[in-house]
């Protein structure tokens, strides 16, 4: 593959079509020019022009332009039924008032997302399928926004918002409106009602976590998506060494895509002058299956746990109801992630290794204390780890082949097959990846970089606090490494982020 790329090929792959994605120069120069008339203003102003530029970032697309009143009617219902619950005193119009937002934002979230499923599965007699039905942007993360500030406002969590227009800042936020992370008003409130003055430090930390961004996903995760969609685009064709190393490469590829879309939010909205929540927490060096869980997609999980877990009783209940609970905020959330068998599969599977895991914890570590392997610290965590991982790209599987419409079933039994050996099986590999194009340079890079993401972000730590406090040539070289990698390695033109779909 000729790594050597023309700036006009840059400025080509970046702006290609119409929509506005966040790794386009045409959503560079959007944000530079919002960030610099946002502090022209006076700070009270600050919020009504970020709804303003927040609806317009929605509209550029014209596929988005029609549907922008669910958006606005998303708003204008949950404010309106938060102002109800929060007002008035009689228990029943209170429910009412929140039955009816759970209801207007789940009956969005089902005909936008799963009218074709339950056409099919009903048949056409009762629902007919609509083939070209589109959700709009961010679909799925303004409306559990959106939810929980009704929810929040019913449980006495949150104030209710008397400002219209600050609420419908919050809910349609657009740094946060492709990819999450999914906030909460409480969070946000305050740093709305009082936006924060310039600071050269707090943009410079920003403007490094959104180049960290862009690097992970466009350098990493997108040169690796080659080989998966190669691999999992043709299953049947490939040996079982390239279904499992496609399978893990999967697994590191949808982490450097989603955390890389949540680092250019996060650095986004921190130049703007606002903290949001981390999504990550370094997952992969988690010791358990719930600890992984507890890492990854952190809004997510957190607004499954809250409004849906602890609803249903969580763990204070009959043994059985417990790890029944926890099957279901699985499957609730393989179905957020789309209309598609294989997403409630992956939500399933996810969900019985977590009840497994619950049912089975003082066993396992009644027999973790008697094991004499477990003596030596540095073995206990190694195997714990690996354990998880596995588990975790164990189950993706499903995930992976509902993204590229593939057999689950056919690709565990596959991987079974093929296999000759360590140095035969790494050769299948590494024919198969030169077969993508891909030369000798650029696994290099990819192995180097993921160490680099890997190990600046140990612990979970912040990246950008991180940096900041590191001395200034290791500092500008992260800066000029990362920068350079964007020029010499990034895959342009493959700007769709995974989970921007869901």
């Amino acid at each position: 593959m000729e790594l050597t790329i023309t700036w006009q090929q840059v400025v080509e792959f970046l702006t290609e079509g119409q929509s506005m994605t966040i790794t386009s120069l045409l959503f560079l120069v959007f944000f530079a020019a919002t960030a610099l008339i946002h502090y022209a203003l006076p700070r009270v102003v600050r919020p009504y022009f970020l709804l303003v530029v927040s609806y317009g970032f929605f509209c550029y697309d014209p596929v988005n332009r029609p549907l922008v009143w669910v958006l606005a009617a998303a708003t204008l219902v949950t404010w309106l039924c938060g102002l109800i619950i929060g007002r008035v005193k009689v228990k029943a119009v209170r429910v009412l008032a929140l039955l009816v937002a759970i209801g207007g934002g789940v009956g969005v979230l089902v005909y936008y997302k799963y009218w074709n499923l339950l056409a099919d599965t009903l048949g056409g007699g009762l629902l007919a399928r609509r083939e070209n039905l589109l959700a709009p942007l961010g679909l799925s993360y303004f409306v559990f926004a959106a939810l929980s500030y009704t929810i929040d406002v019913f449980k006495r969590r949150c104030r209710v918002e008397l400002n219209p227009f600050h609420y419908a800042m919050f809910v349609s936020f657009f740094p946060t409106l492709i990819n999450g992370p999914i906030e909460r008003y409480p969070h946000l409130r305050p740093q709305i009602q009082k936006s924060r003055r310039f600071s050269y430090n707090r943009c410079a930390g920003g403007a490094f976590r959104m180049l960290w961004g862009y690097t992970k996903k466009m350098v990493i995760a997108d040169n690796l998506a080659q080989y998966v969609a190669l691999v999992y685009g043709d299953p049947a064709a490939m040996s079982g060494p390239n279904l499992v190393a496609a399978t893990v490469l999967f697994g590191v590829q949808l982490y450097m895509d989603f955390s890389g879309c949540c680092d250019i939010a996060l650095g986004a909205a921190r130049i703007l002058g606002y903290d949001l929540i981390e999504n990550f927490q370094a997952p992969f060096e988690s010791r358990s299956f719930g600890e992984f869980w507890r890492r990854w997609h952190i809004s997510m999980t957190g607004w499954f746990r809250d409004y849906v877990y602890f609803s249903l009783g969580g763990s204070r209940c009959a043994p059985w109801r417990h790890y029944l609970n926890i099957v279901i905020v699985f499957l609730c959330s393989g179905l957020w992630h789309g209309a598609d068998w294989r997403y409630l599969a992956w939500g399933l599977a996810c969900g019985l290794i977590s009840a497994f895991a619950a049912l089975t914890a003082k066993p396992r570590r009644a027999l973790a204390a008697h094991n004499p392997l477990y003596r030596a610290a540095w073995f206990k965590t190694l195997w714990q780890v690996l354990c998880t991982n596995v588990l975790f790209c164990f189950t993706l599987v499903f995930f992976a082949s509902a993204l590229y419409n593939t057999d689950p079933f056919a690709i565990y039994a596959a991987m079974l097959q093929g296999w000759q050996g360590l140095a035969g099986s790494l050769g299948q590999v590494t024919q198969l990846l030169l077969d993508t194009g891909i030369d000798g340079r650029l696994p290099v890079v990819l192995w180097f970089g993921c160490f680099v993401v890997f190990a600046v972000e140990h612990g979970g730590q912040s990246v950008s606090a991180w940096v900041r406090k590191q001395p200034w040539p290791l500092r500008w070289t992260l800066y000029y490494g990362a920068a350079a990698a964007i020029l010499f390695f990034a895959a342009f033109g493959q700007s769709a982020f995974i989970y921007q779909q869901y």
